[in-house]
C-alpha cells in the first residue's frame, strides 16, 4: 500500500513506504541464490508473493494493453496512444492531452516531477517532447500532416505543446511508427558487438535545435563509466534523492494495476531465474537496491556499452530546448529499436549536477562532464547508453487513455468520442 511523504512534493498515489518495494536501480542480491532456495520460495508465503507480485502474469493486463493494442487501434486515439507509450523518466508519465478534432494538446502534469532528481525540470520535459515526436511519428505514418507548435502559451505554461492534424501526408516515418510498440529500455547486459551508428545519421537532421553527440571511442567511453559510477554512489548517499526515486518502484502486481506507472522488476534486466526469485523472496530495502543499483552500473551498465549518446541543445534550461532535446531522444530510441538495439537512458551525473546546483553544494561533475562532451556542461541535455542486447526486456506499465485524455472530436480523424480525464 502506498503512504504519503508530505517533503517529497509528490502526489499520494505515487508514494510507497520504504520497506515496500526494491528500488527502481535495484535487481536485488539474488547472485548465488541455489534452485532449491528457489523452489522452497514458491511454497507457503513464497507461492502468496509470486501470485501477488506477477509471476506468472508479466506483461498482460491492463497496465499493458497499450503495447498488445496500439498497432490496431484507429484515428487519432492511435496518435494519443503513440504519446503514452514513449520513453519517460523513472515511467512517471508526466502527460495529460486535449484532443479537439484534428487538434491535440500536451500538458505537463506538474505533480508527477521529481523535483529532487530533477531539480531543472530537463528530464520532465524531455519526456513530454518524446510523447510529442511520438504522436508526430504515428501521424504521419498514417498519412496525416502534424504541425507542432510548442508552448503556444508561454514556457511558464503547463501547455507544453499544440499538433495540428492535417489531410495530405505522405506516409513518412513508417519504419520507426512501427518500432512504438516494441520500443522498451533495456536495462540488461550487451553484448560485445560493435554498434554501427551510421543508421542514426538522418535522426539528427529531423529536430531544430538538438542533436545527438556519440562517444565510441574506448578511452572516452571508460572514463564516461567512471563518471556514471561516482554519480550512482553520490545518489545513493543522498538519502533524499534515493528515497524520491524508491517511490516510484512499483513491486507488488497490485500496486502495478493501481497505479500503471513507475518502475517495476520486469524492466530491471534482469535474467529470468533471477526476476522469478526476486519476485518470489520478500523485497529488500531501499539501501539494498541501491547499493545493487551501484554493483550494476559498474559490472553491467557501463561494463558493456558499446557507446555513448548525449542529445545535445544550447541551454539545457531551457524549456523549449528540453522539449526539443526530447523529441531527437524518442527518434534516437525507436531508430535504435527498428535496427533491433537495445538503449538505456542514464542520467546519473546530469542528476547529480542539477541536485547539487539546487541544493547549493560543490558542484564536482560538471567540469568533467564538459571535458568529456567537449563542449560546456550546459549545452548536454540527458544521455544513455546503447549496444547489442543479450536479453529481451519486460513491458513497463503505462495508465489508460481514459485517465489522460478529454477529447471531443469527429470521425475525420477517428470515431466519435466525448470523454473527461481523470487527472489522478
Amino acid at each position: 500500500m502506498t503512504t504519503t511523504r508530505p517533503s517529497l512534493g509528490m502526489p499520494e498515489a505515487t508514494k510507497a513506504p520504504e520497506g515496500a518495494g526494491v528500488s527502481r536501480r535495484s535487481a536485488l542480491k539474488f547472485a548465488g541464490i541455489g534452485i532449491g532456495s528457489v523452489a522452497a520460495a514458491g511454497l507457503g508465503v513464497g507461492g502468496v508473493r509470486a501470485a501477488t507480485n506477477g509471476v506468472f502474469n508479466a506483461g498482460s493486463g491492463d497496465p499493458y494493453d497499450l503495447w498488445h493494442e496500439w498497432a490496431t487501434m484507429p484515428g487519432i486515439d492511435r496518435v494519443v496512444a503513440a504519446g503514452v507509450l514513449a520513453c519517460n523518466p523513472h515511467n512517471t508519465q508526466a502527460w495529460r492531452f486535449t484532443v479537439n478534432d484534428e487538434v491535440i494538446n500536451v500538458h505537463s502534469d506538474p505533480r508527477r516531477r521529481m523535483p529532487l532528481n530533477d531539480a531543472s525540470g530537463r528530464e520532465h520535459f524531455a519526456g513530454l517532447g518524446c510523447a510529442v515526436e511520438n504522436m508526430v511519428i504515428a501521424a504521419r505514418s498514417d498519412g496525416f500532416t502534424a504541425k507542432v507548435v510548442l508552448f503556444p502559451e508561454g514556457t511558464e505554461s503547463d501547455h507544453v505543446a499544440r499538433i495540428v492534424l492535417g489531410k495530405g501526408g505522405t506516409g513518412q516515418d513508417r519504419k520507426l511508427a512501427a518500432a512504438i510498440p516494441h520500443r522498451h529500455t533495456n536495462r540488461g547486459p550487451y553484448n560485445a558487438t560493435p554498434v554501427d551508428l551510421s543508421g542514426f545519421t538522418d535522426q539528427g537532421s529531423r529536430v531544430d535545435g538538438a542533436s545527438v553527440l556519440w562517444i565510441a571511442d574506448k578511452a572516452a567511453r571508460e572514463q564516461l563509466g567512471r563518471l556514471y559510477v561516482e554519480a550512482t554512489e553520490a545518489i545513493t548517499a543522498d538519502t533524499a534523492q534515493s528515497t524520491e526515486a524508491f517511490t516510484w518502484f512499483r513491486s507488488a502486481r497490485c500496486d502495478i494495476d493501481k497505479h500503471c506507472d513507475g518502475l517495476s522488476l520486469d524492466g530491471q534486466g534482469l535474467g529470468r531465474l533471477t526476476r522469478f526469485a526476486a519476485k518470489l523472496l520478500p523485497a529488500q530495502s531501499r539501501t539494498d537496491g541501491d547499493d545493487f543499483w551501484t554493483k550494476a552500473t559498474r559490472d553491467v551498465h557501463t561494463a558493456t556499452a558499446a557507446a555513448y549518446g548525449v542529445i545535445i541543445v544550447d541551454d539545457v534550461t531551457n524549456r523549449t530546448a528540453q522539449v526539443a532535446g526530447g523529441r531527437l531522444l524518442a527518434r534516437t530510441h525507436l531508430t535504435a529499436t527498428s535496427l533491433g538495439l537495445a538503449l538505456h537512458h542514464m542520467n546519473q551525473i546530469t542528476e547529480r549536477i542539477d541536485r547539487d546546483r539546487a541544493a547549493g553544494n560543490p558542484d564536482v561533475f560538471s567540469a568533467r562532464w564538459a571535458a568529456l562532451l567537449g563542449r560546456t556542461a550546459s549545452t548536454g541535455l540527458v544521455s544513455f547508453r546503447i549496444g547489442h542486447p543479450e536479453r529481451t526486456p519486460g513491458l513497463s506499465p503505462r495508465r489508460n487513455l481514459k485517465d489522460l485524455v478529454t477529447a471531443s472530436y469527429s470521425s475525420s480523424c477517428g470515431a466519435q468520442r466525448s470523454e473527461s480525464a481523470s487527472t489522478a
